[in-house]
């Protein structure tokens, strides 16, 4: 379990200034070893120059399935220490194994805020085998706050927040009812805040322990996702979610258009790039070219270089989509299966894909959404999980996979008309990495701004449920348009073959992990030349898949899209 020290000048302190009857705190939370459980603690605030003992303290357990985004950075923290063990100096006084052993919460409420029941004197407190001690402090507030770490709301408030606490739900709808109740929706998250922040200062800890100046290239890695760790977890001062819409974290390094045209033109460019947060790529297939390429674009673009380092690179980046033996997807010719409902003709393609998702349209009708080197048009398209019987789902109605190299916006998407007969049987709701059911939007903002900020997953045919981060924001080789990559940890690839038409999410950083966002659709792997053996997964923009498929005269939508 970490421990986080807390210095005591940080303790309670009380004012004697009696000519405005107002006290002066601040407000600490030290840290005993071998705790049990988390203590939240509620008291009024005292006005007298002395500090009182609680007069008592009530008690209330709830579950930490109250708290989904507290279990979710458990885990990411936990996998990544797990790793990281042995490249980089971990705390020898933190214990990850003790972090949320328990699955119950114990809450205690106590009457006056004093310096003894911060400390949890043995009389007022048990052992706790939690780092910190959330408090909840009950004064004249008009709205909850977070100030010096301790949760400051009022009496009205403070009930309806004991109330969720007490809440014994069972199933995951019914803990997002209960946690996203506009009346305590906003305490929930301020109690994950303060939940989180040791595990937060764990990872402030490790981060100061590497050395990027001497780093091998496992070692930016482990760096990178760390970055993107700090950023998911929450702590009192924190900016909430990786915003999609906030001007404030808006990246203003769009790739410019004039840019994008000189490179274009270029016959000896096969591809160009944004690289994670401060490289700019760009691929030239004759290496006489690039000098002079590279001393142009540092002329004429100066402004976009001062802010993007220019990298010209010899190779002939070129993408493989992913589509091999096996199950989940299988296409079929429909004039060979106009009699065959089941599997047996099925049984005989070579290849499968994955199944990314449903779509309806006005008509109610429903489409399953993939790749469009999945399935042509007019195959007959079956499905099945894991070893079971194929089924035929229904037929492919639209399919956008074309070859040419002349065309400068080419989506890998397929849309496959449901058939009446299995359409009850299909789950229209988008699944979030925990697999809960959720509410999602498309993202269509600057993926920039999710470089090193946020984690993405995808659940494929063949590899499952895989996490991984963002690799090249903006990628533009021949024939393809608003193409990124997508990089899995360690020796976990995000995808492999088989995986093509899983749709690309993260989760909207909220404490009830209700909402994710989708990025896109993954279609093949990418190399940049024939010796690369680290492949990278290359995906398309779901609003760029969305805004084709509608002007091609398909306006569909997803089943919970927000």
């Amino acid at each position: 379990m970490p421990k986080i020290k807390k210095q005591s000048e940080n303790l309670l302190e009380h004012s004697n200034s009696a000519s405005d009857n107002k006290s002066k705190r601040k407000y600490g939370f030290p840290y005993r070893k071998g705790l049990n459980f988390c203590c939240f603690q509620k008291s009024v605030q005292s006005f007298t120059s002395q500090p009182e003992k609680p007069t008592f303290a009530e008690d209330t357990e709830c579950s930490i399935k109250l708290f989904p985004h507290l279990i979710h950075v458990r885990d990411l923290t936990k996998d990544f220490i797990d790793r990281a063990s042995g490249v980089i100096q971990i705390p020898k006084d933190q214990s990850i194994n003790e972090l949320m052993k328990k699955d119950r919460i114990k809450v205690r409420g106590l009457d006056t805020l004093s310096s003894q029941s911060l400390l949890g004197s043995e009389e007022f407190c048990e052992p706790r085998r939690w780092p910190f001690i959330p408090t909840i402090c009950v004064s004249k507030i008009e709205q909850a706050k977070i100030n010096n770490e301790v949760l400051l709301m009022d009496e009205h408030k403070y009930k309806k927040t004991k109330k969720m606490l007490e809440n014994r739900c069972v199933n995951t709808k019914e803990i997002r009812s209960a946690i996203t109740h506009p009346d305590v929706r906003e305490v929930h998250e301020a109690l994950t805040e303060l939940l989180e922040t040791p595990i937060w200062k764990l990872l402030l800890k490790i981060k100061q322990n590497i050395d990027i100046a001497d780093a091998s290239n496992q070692l930016e890695m482990l760096s990178m996702e760390l970055d993107i760790l700090l950023n998911t977890v929450k702590h009192p001062g924190c900016s909430d979610t990786v915003k999609t819409t906030t001007e404030e974290n808006e990246v203003c390094s769009i790739i410019p258009e004039e840019l994008k045209n000189y490179l274009f033109r270029k016959r000896e460019v096969s591809g160009f790039g944004l690289w994670n947060t401060e490289e700019f790529r760009v691929f030239v297939n004759q290496e006489t070219k690039g000098r002079h390429i590279r001393e142009n674009l540092l002329k004429v673009f100066a402004s976009f270089f001062k802010i993007k380092r220019l990298n010209v690179m010899n190779c002939e980046p070129s993408f493989h989509p992913n589509f091999q033996p096996g199950d989940k997807i299988f296409p079929t010719n429909s004039a060979l299966a106009k009699t065959d409902v089941r599997g047996s003709l099925a049984r005989d393609e070579k290849g499968y894909g994955t199944l990314g998702g449903f779509v309806t349209d006005k008509n109610s009708n429903i489409y399953a959404l993939t790749c469009g080197h999945v399935c042509k048009k007019d195959h007959y398209v079956f499905a099945a999980y894991g070893d079971s019987e194929r089924e035929k789902i229904g037929e492919c109605v639209f399919s956008n996979y074309l070859e040419a190299k002349d065309i400068p916006i080419l989506p890998d998407v397929a849309l496959v008309k449901i058939d009446d007969e299995v359409k009850d049987r299909c789950n229209r709701t988008m699944l979030s990495d925990i697999f809960h059911l959720s509410k999602f939007k498309i993202f269509s903002d600057n993926l920039e701004n999710l470089v090193n900020r946020a984690f993405v997953y995808k659940v494929g045919a063949q590899t499952g449920l895989t996490k991984g981060y963002i690799l090249s924001p903006a990628l533009y080789i021949t024939g393809r348009d608003d193409t990124f990559l997508v990089s899995g940890f360690g020796d976990v690839h995000f995808a492999e073959p088989g995986d093509s038409g899983s749709v690309v999410f993260m989760n909207e950083n909220s404490s009830a992990l209700d909402t994710i966002n989708v990025i896109g659709m993954f279609f093949g792997s990418c190399t940049l030349n024939v010796e690369d053996c680290k492949e990278k997964s290359a995906c398309l923009r779901m609003d760029t898949a969305f805004e084709f498929l509608n002007q091609n005269g398909w306006d569909i939508w997803f089943e919970n899209q927000i």
